[in-house]
């Protein structure tokens, strides 16, 4: 089997945790004030080896953007990203879901972008879509693989793991207001957060395969400051756990 070249990436270092302590032979890279890191991270029971392009993004659409573009386009062992992989956390909009909870989206939308009456609202101007989907393939492997690590009491510290509709915008969602005007523009949103649909946007248009993985912290209220604030602190210290499973089940 050839060795496989992954990029892992969220907005903030507590995201995926203790992920460069897992990792061997490590590079890096530095472009202004980002860094990445490339390293060899070898899989429970495989002797092929993954390499690991890794960042931290930064909040918002046009960081997150930045960060992917130019980790696609730096060189590492001579071995392309085959598989981007941005993960972190958002707030819940469907009041189904808990904070822990993990949302795989099935499709992803970017509900700030609006270019009427050209295009109709949502739809990216470039692609014409206004839904970004992954893969059909590689998300019923990574669904699959989460489900099963959940079943084997691997992934204790999580709630259920869903599949939905999350919406990206550069907007830190703590209003009741704002949330409503959101449900009402789409009524079957599951949570939000800043970078996703941004990330699925540049991967898709560089033909590589990609999934984002949420980890509900908030309900996207007037209390979602603090309770983010508190959550990002004992996320830190499991996030490590889920990226783990995500990258064994490949």
């Amino acid at each position: 089997m050839e060795p496989m070249h992954i990029c892992l990436l969220s907005a903030m270092p507590e995201e995926i945790g203790e992920a460069l302590l897992h990792l061997d032979n490590i590079q890096t890279k530095t472009f202004g004030d980002f860094k990445l890191y490339c390293g060899i991270y070898n899989k429970d029971n495989n002797q092929t080896p993954v390499y690991i392009t890794l960042a931290w993004s930064g909040w918002g659409k046009v960081s997150a953007a930045r960060a992917v573009t130019r980790i696609i386009s730096s060189s590492f062992y001579r071995i392309p990203i085959k598989l981007i992989l941005f993960t972190g956390v958002a707030g819940g909009v469907n009041k189904n879901l808990k904070q822990w909870d993990i949302v795989l989206p099935d499709s992803l939308i970017q509900y700030d972008l609006d270019a009427r009456p050209i295009f109709d609202k949502f739809v990216i101007p470039s692609l014409k879509i206004s839904k970004l989907k992954p893969k059909k393939k590689i998300h019923e492997l990574i669904y699959s693989g989460l489900v099963k690590a959940k079943n084997n009491n691997k992934l204790i510290n999580f709630g259920k793991i869903n599949k939905g509709l999350i919406g990206t915008g550069d907007q830190f969602i703590a209003n009741n207001s704002d949330l409503k005007k959101l449900i009402n523009d789409i009524p079957n949103l599951d949570a939000v957060e800043m970078e996703g649909a941004s990330v699925a946007q540049v991967a898709t248009q560089e033909n590589i395969e990609w999934i984002i993985i949420r980890v509900i912290s908030d309900n996207a209220n007037e209390s979602a400051a603090l309770s983010f604030t508190q959550f990002l602190k004992q996320y830190k210290k499991h996030s490590w756990q889920l990226v783990k499973e995500i990258l064994n089940s490949l």
